[in-house]
């Protein structure tokens, strides 16, 4: 057999070997245990008429006289679409025609759109104000854009490693994303993310955070994350204890004598989180481009070097036969 027909059969049996890997059934991350109808209750209870768009809070001032167009509403007409809601078409066309869309260069990520490669300190606009009978208030409606200093020492926080993970996925960084995983992990303490911003009481969202980069990760064939399975069945049953009557997902808690105690208001952000990372299909889409890029860079490197042993290979069989030809 020749050497180009056992680099073609090489080639072909470890491209072959990547599309079964593929294919191979692999453990899902651990249920996560709450209302998907108070979810979405929660959520369109927050719509504002006069402005197709959705309060920040349900009674923490001023959140509840507030209207975030990102994160808030940017996150929550998706989420809104994931659960089937007519008002995910108002919002979104709000976001459309007024609002540039609602990204501000930090959380749309999640949404499998690329951010800048540096973090920025937030900067706030007061864009409008609108009455509302249903609240029977004024509500201000404000735009938070990250745009302001460069930040320094984001691998501190949880919220910001997430995001940054996302992106190297969406870049097909695989593994850049799995380190920025296992530093995530490493600050899980039990109960919630122990990162620089904690004060004695944990944020909710960050939970939501690390069951969506779980699920990215795990789309795109990484088994780091099976090593922090107990971990996500721990995380999951955090989430399920801090689901208001309401539907909403409160913001904060605490641990009392190793009970999770609910702290803070419900809000639209951290319901807008919960519903994606759980039920969207944008971790997997995600994920799916961060293990497409790893195959393609594999592929490359197995390729080349396969290549280059069919060149010596024939390089010496020239050499041989020209030896040969001298004597």
């Amino acid at each position: 057999m020749g050497p180009m027909r056992v680099y073609a059969l090489l080639t072909f049996a470890f491209l072959l070997s990547i599309v079964l890997y593929a294919a191979v059934a692999r453990p899902g991350v651990a249920e996560c245990y709450v209302d998907v109808d108070g979810l979405r209750s929660f959520l369109e209870a927050q719509y504002v008429p006069e402005a197709g768009l959705l309060r920040a809070a349900t009674v923490a001032y001023p959140d509840n006289v507030t209207i975030w167009i990102a994160s808030d509403n940017l996150l929550a007409a998706e989420a809104l679409a994931v659960l089937g809601s007519p008002y995910s078409r108002i919002v979104s066309s709000q976001l459309k025609d007024k609002y540039g869309g609602g990204i501000n260069g930090q959380h749309e990520v999640l949404l499998g759109i690329d951010i800048p490669s540096q973090f920025y300190a937030p900067s706030r606009e007061v864009i409008n104000a609108v009455y509302s009978a249903k609240f029977n208030s004024t509500i201000v409606i404000k735009y938070e854009r990250h745009e302001g200093e460069v930040m320094s020492g984001w691998q501190r926080y949880a919220d910001l490693l997430v995001y940054r993970a996302l992106d190297s996925l969406l870049e097909g960084s695989r593994l850049r994303a799995e380190e920025l995983f296992r530093e995530l992990m490493s600050m899980w303490d039990g109960y919630g993310f122990k990162d620089a911003a904690f004060k004695n009481t944990y944020a909710t969202y960050k939970l939501a955070l690390a069951v969506y980069l779980y699920r990215a990760l795990e789309a795109a064939g990484s088994d780091v994350v099976y090593e922090y399975r107990d971990y996500m069945t721990e995380i999951c049953e955090a989430l399920s204890k801090l689901q208001r009557n309401d539907g909403g997902m409160v913001t904060d808690y605490i641990v009392s004598d190793g009970y999770i105690v609910p702290s803070g208001d419900a809000n639209v952000e951290t319901t807008s989180m919960v519903v994606l990372a759980l039920y969207s299909n944008y971790p997997q889409t995600i994920g799916e481009a961060g293990e497409e890029g790893l195959n393609l860079s594999l592929a490359s490197a197995v390729s080349t070097a396969l290549f280059a042993a069919a060149a010596y290979t024939m390089a010496r069989s020239y050499v041989k036969r020209a030896r040969r030809q001298k004597l």
